[in-house]
């Protein structure tokens, strides 16, 4: 087991900063409903139970307007709860919530995270058209430390020409594959609706900014739903409706600014990769838009 760090909450118990996980008691325990030891096996397990099949891919590729977020699993929810509870705890050590708005505008706060931090870059050009799942994961796997090529991971996705699922009856291909090849971070989905809120958003940059510092510093993967005359990525036709997964690697402005990869950058298989940047930086709030009716892993 890693060392660990012990960190006084004023009236709320002590937490323990132990492999990636919060493990509270008194009061902080209540609070963090059933985060601790035995949480990571249950969190893991999360992404290989059955789900509702969500494509990567559309039969209509019309506008996501009224489109609820993806039907996630119960397991999938509770994992969901836990890791959230972890999340808050830890953003509220460091002092991040001192503002009523999640963001860091105390001395404070940016004495305990920085405002903007990346990961190292890795984007690497996705070999096929529909192997951007591959390629994320990848990526994501170079910024943990652990080798593993396209075409493995496409296997273990089990992408196809349609592109690599958000769900099935397998469970949820991605964050599933990223636990099978890594120990720092336990991956669960988030889902959200074609038009999320402020809350949803919020949680999104906690998500966010704690993983880029938790342990090390853990990327995100974004399952983008870009709708033809909506926002898209950086450098993606506006004209299209486009499906596609990618590495989030870092923030700024502690967490409303985006900073990701893109594995179309470099690829000869996609048409339009010319103009397509290998790092990019958007808001947030227009990334989880774009994320809506999809969502991302964390």
């Amino acid at each position: 087991m890693r060392g660990r760090q012990r960190v006084a909450l004023a009236t709320t118990g002590i937490v323990w900063l132990t492999a990636g996980w919060v493990f509270m008691t008194g009061a902080a325990a209540t609070a963090g409903a059933g985060a601790g030891p035995g949480s990571a096996a249950l969190i893991r397990r999360a992404a290989t139970g059955p789900a509702a099949l969500i494509t990567d891919s559309g039969a209509a590729l019309r506008s996501k307007a009224g489109l609820q977020a993806p039907v996630m699993s119960a397991a999938m929810r509770a994992a969901n709860a836990q890791k959230q509870a972890m999340a808050r705890a830890f953003i509220a050590t460091a002092g991040l919530a001192a503002g009523t708005d999640g963001k860091c505008v105390t001395k404070t706060c940016r004495r305990g995270l920085p405002s903007a931090r990346d990961l190292r870059p890795t984007q690497r050009a996705q070999v096929n058209n529909y192997y951007c799942g591959p390629a994320t994961v990848t990526e994501m796997l170079a910024q943990m430390g652990k080798s593993v090529g396209q075409r493995k991971t496409a296997r273990e996705l089990g992408t196809d020409k349609n592109g690599t699922n958000w769900s099935d009856r397998h469970g949820y291909p991605v964050p599933a594959v990223l636990n099978k090849n890594q120990a720092r971070n336990d991956y669960v989905a988030v889902g959200l609706p074609w038009s999320p809120n402020g809350a949803q958003l919020r949680t999104y940059e906690t998500d966010l900014v704690t993983d880029v510092n938790h342990q090390g510093g853990v990327p995100l993967a974004g399952d983008a739903y870009e709708v033809a005359g909506g926002p898209h990525l950086v450098g993606h036709p506006v004209n299209q409706t486009i499906f596609h997964w990618f590495d989030i690697r870092g923030y700024r402005k502690s967490g409303a600014t985006t900073d990701y990869e893109d594995s179309v950058h470099g690829a000869s298989s996609v048409g339009w990769a010319a103009g397509v940047p290998a790092y990019s930086s958007i808001p947030s709030a227009t990334i989880v838009d774009i994320f809506g009716a999809r969502g991302y892993d964390w």
